[in-house]
């Protein structure tokens, strides 16, 4: 009997659907199925009746429920007493984040911080959205700092708001809606646009944008660089959505004119950590640290 059997099972006992629970742990259904058919083969006792839907655990399968929330429970509990033994000057705190953080002051933030615990050491690493998302939910990080994604909802993480960041429009400088004040994304039925790639965040956000205007967007080109989609812009491939912050790095505009959008598209960038992990003294003084920083 394996650990990751015990959590397989808790997660199908508390869905009451091998779909829904395997969503939950990230892994294929199949897998799933596998791991619990093995655990009542082992066992030698039936625990799930498959046949119902919702499925049903049998009597056997609740009073299993039982004892396994408790071991987990106690599980967790020792992970917890244990983390409380760790020497301060070894305590690690391990950072996921993405580049384009807008305004938000990541370096005072760190070095505030590091003054008032300077026992513990900061890792700092950069990736897109979605997978410092993974990161977190593998425990391979501690903390994630990032642009909210479409479907957040999956992810079982403690969230706080840190900053909301328009999106502006960005056009060759002979494109007839340069002349205008606003860019009106519902009238962009027939333009070429240059998106980020699918693994980037705004991709998504992008996407879902010129869908709810009612039309799927004709991308001519795929580029996650800021800098070079105002390039392929400035070529005249197409018009691109870039964040306001991501503009900010890249002083030469020459050939492109930047518009403001008449209905905004933001950035929504947070801090998670996952929710059921008990937090460890240097994680739990970081999250109580930011919080300052969080936005309504």
């Amino acid at each position: 009997m394996l650990l990751k059997q015990l959590q397989y099972f808790m997660a199908v006992a508390e869905c009451r659907h091998f779909t829904k629970a395997a969503e939950r742990l990230f892994v294929s259904q199949s897998a799933l199925s596998q791991q619990i058919t093995k655990l009542e083969n082992d066992i030698g006792v039936k625990l799930i009746n498959r046949v119902s839907h919702p499925i049903e655990l049998t009597p056997a399968g609740k009073d299993f429920a039982k004892y396994s929330s408790t071991v987990l429970a106690d599980l967790d509990m020792l992970e917890q007493k244990m983390q409380a033994w760790r020497p301060k000057e070894s305590s690690t705190l391990r950072i996921g984040m993405i580049t384009g953080l807008g305004r938000i002051p990541l370096a005072e933030i760190l070095a505030k911080f590091n003054g008032m615990h300077n026992e513990t050491r900061l890792s700092l690493t950069t990736h897109l959205s979605k997978e410092l998302c993974r990161l977190l939910n593998e425990d391979a990080i501690d903390l994630a700092i990032f642009a909210t994604l479409n479907d957040m909802a999956r992810y079982d993480f403690d969230v706080l708001s840190l900053q909301q960041e328009p999106f502006v429009a960005i056009l060759p400088i002979c494109h007839p809606c340069a002349e205008k004040e606003v860019f009106d994304l519902s009238k962009a039925t027939n333009e070429n646009f240059i998106f980020p790639t699918p693994e980037n965040v705004s991709h998504d956000i992008f996407l879902a944008e010129c869908r709810r205007h009612g039309f799927q967007p004709k991308i001519a080109s795929y580029c996650n660089s800021p800098g070079r989609r105002i390039e392929l812009v400035q070529a005249g491939i197409g018009i691109s959505l870039i964040s306001e912050s991501g503009l900010s790095y890249y002083p030469q505009r020459d050939g492109i004119m930047i518009r403001p959008l008449r209905e905004p598209i933001y950035k929504h960038i947070v801090i998670a950590r996952q929710k059921n992990r008990r937090a460890f003294p240097a994680l739990q003084a970081f999250w109580n640290y930011i919080q300052k920083y969080a936005v309504s």
